[in-house]
């Protein structure tokens, strides 16, 4: 008896596999966490499922996409290079990566995929489970809220919302013309001038929400003066 095809519940309704062809990379990746999130757990026939499917879907844009920038590859390779014989080198190398470029570059991971001999399924796996890595370009500017106990009381949310709204972004987002890159963390050791946010490496202590356009403002003028 042949088995009924594995099909995986997103927003209410089951997906089945031609459907699920049909959806990028982030969305198979994000139906893992819905089912591990409503079940608690991730079947094995449906996780392998959409790693095929997601290495089917990066291959096909590989070859579309033809020979990658000489430079991008040169620059891979010489990080796959430092860390090729170290134990959990893959982390090590996408770091390399990011910092050099701020993010993980698409083309990057797939040039990866091939020198390690690692699928793109598991280097995207990784990707999407640290929060450190970014998938897109950052922006020119990054705005980090500290949202640490002290900041949280002394009225850091008022701040994140302040921003949400000037932004029209989340945090961990990038606003589309690349301008910001909004963020929240935990803490940044600054609780004695609560509530506070970095803007571009440097803190500003005491915030308050109405001086938030203002801070804005200041980094867009830096953009014009260039």
């Amino acid at each position: 008896m042949t088995p009924t095809p594995t099909t995986v519940p997103s927003e209410g309704h089951d997906r089945g596999p031609l459907e699920l062809a049909q959806c990028d990379e982030g969305t198979l990746l994000g139906m893992l966490d819905e089912l591990e999130r409503r079940h608690g757990y991730i079947p094995r026939d449906v996780s392998d499922q959409l790693a095929r499917l997601i290495d089917m879907r990066l291959e096909k844009i590989q070859r579309i996409q033809g020979k990658l920038d000489s430079t991008l590859r040169r620059d891979v390779l010489r990080h796959v290079d430092a860390w090729r014989d170290e134990e959990g080198n893959l982390i090590m190398i996408l770091h390399a990566i990011q910092n050099e470029y701020g993010y993980v570059p698409r083309e990057a991971a797939m040039e990866l995929s091939r020198e390690l001999g690692v699928k793109l399924a598991r280097i995207y796996e990784v990707l999407t489970f640290y929060h450190y890595f970014k998938l897109q370009p950052p922006g020119r500017h990054t705005v980090v809220v500290c949202n640490g106990t002290a900041c949280y009381l002394k009225g850091a949310t008022d701040l994140i919302n302040e921003l949400r709204t000037r932004l029209g972004i989340a945090e961990g987002q990038t606003t589309p013309d690349r301008a910001f890159h909004f963020d929240v963390v935990r803490c940044i050791g600054c609780c004695g001038m609560s509530p506070a946010l970095v803007v571009d490496g440097k803190t500003h202590g005491r915030v308050k929400s109405s001086e938030i356009s203002a801070l804005l403002e200041e980094a867009r003028k830096k953009d014009a003066a260039r």
